[in-house]
């Protein structure tokens, strides 16, 4: 049987699905409950970065994942617990049901303890002027904001509710490093998504675009302009995945320092309807 990976968006913010995950996730009876003491909130501590930091960053900032912090206020400690527990149907946050509710308690008594370092860098930048910059490079014509813009990139229109500060200036910088990957897929292995890949064919012409999808026998990538090419591995020369390497430029020698921090503003403040 064909196992073809649809390229995905690693995960979606706590505050945006909790309605959704009320009426999907199977729930526990028993209520979570933040553990609060010093002992609690020092094993919370290793449980998260054991379970969550990979995805949601050390400071829980935001990595692959949203920024977590605030999230118990947004929300509430038993929501937040109930979402670890049973994950969210769907999307990249899968279920930890190896954590009893003591311990999703203390975890949640940890995320209690995070400053808000998102909303700090946030702050270096001015929003208005962060969509200017957008605007004058080139970002409209491969993504997608509030329905306006091109589809070749990911839609960013609740980019900022999915990503923290310091993953969106990385992803300006260096696009191509430190690519997602797709969760719940352990029978078959983690599925680097984004990947750029270059596929020659058998007349020696070349296309390069992102990896959409990839079985034993096929391969679908997504070209800058935001056209798909599917190709049977056995007739063309060469598939060649690199790693590091993306179809988005890097900012990092046409933006200024203020400029770069005025678009991580402005991107960090699109969470899409409040």
């Amino acid at each position: 049987m064909k196992a073809i990976r649809p390229l995905c968006v690693a995960a979606l913010a706590f505050f945006v699905v909790a309605s959704a995950a009320k009426a999907q996730i199977p729930r526990d009876p028993t209520p979570v409950v933040a553990k609060t003491s010093p002992e609690d909130v020092a094993n919370g501590k290793k449980l998260y970065e054991a379970t969550c930091s990979k995805c949601h960053g050390l400071d829980g900032g935001g990595s692959d994942g949203p920024s977590l912090q605030g999230a118990p206020e947004r929300l509430g400690d038993a929501e937040v617990g109930a979402i670890i527990r049973g994950g969210i149907p769907g999307t990249g946050m899968t279920a930890f049901g190896s954590l009893n509710v003591e311990e999703t308690g203390q975890v949640v008594g940890y995320l209690r303890t995070l400053g808000h370092t998102a909303d700090a860098e946030i702050a270096k930048g001015d929003i208005g002027k962060g969509k200017s910059v957008y605007g004058t490079s080139g970002c409209t014509g491969c993504h997608i904001i509030s329905g306006e813009g091109g589809g070749a990139g990911p839609e960013l229109t609740r980019v900022g509710a999915m990503r923290g500060p310091s993953y969106l200036r990385a992803a300006l910088l260096t696009p191509g490093a430190n690519l997602p990957q797709e969760a719940g897929a352990m029978e078959r292995g983690r599925f680097t998504q984004f990947l750029f890949v270059r596929v020659v064919t058998k007349d020696g012409h070349t296309v390069d675009g992102t990896r959409v999808s990839e079985d034993s026998f096929t391969i679908v990538i997504k070209d800058a302009a935001g056209r798909f090419h599917t190709f049977k591995k056995l007739e063309v020369q060469k598939v060649e995945k690199i790693p590091g390497k993306s179809v988005m430029p890097s900012f990092k020698d046409t933006l200024s320092a203020s400029q770069l921090d005025d678009l991580v503003a402005y991107l960090a403040s699109l969470k899409g309807a409040q």
